[in-house]
């Protein structure tokens, strides 16, 4: 299957992200541990956004997070379990990051 890489993601309607564009993820990955406790297993945002890259029905974005390390959020599709107790939770973009204004 071919990979697809597009330089720009839509959100909403409204709401597009293109390579620069800080945004807030929700969601991610998570361990469920024997009693039932969960360990969030999610990078850490603000992200910054570099580019989309789809195969299939499975869709991903290619970002930095707030350390600057490089970050794939699953964001379409679905993905196996490689354990029972991780649950590969897609991620949900949140919002963008505003710059704020001087004055």
């Amino acid at each position: 299957m071919k990979t697809v890489t597009e330089q720009e993601y839509r959100v909403s309607e409204r709401v597009v992200l293109r390579p620069g564009v800080k945004f807030r993820a929700g969601g991610g990955p998570y361990y469920r541990m024997p009693d039932g406790t969960r360990v969030s297993l999610a990078a850490a945002g603000p992200f910054t956004f570099h580019a989309y890259h789809r195969r299939g029905k499975a869709g991903w974005i290619e970002a930095t997070d707030k350390h600057g390390c490089f970050a794939p959020l699953h964001v379409a599709g679905r993905r196996r379990r490689v354990t029972p107790s991780l649950v590969p939770r897609p991620y949900v973009v949140r919002s963008t990051v505003r710059r704020k204004k001087d004055g």
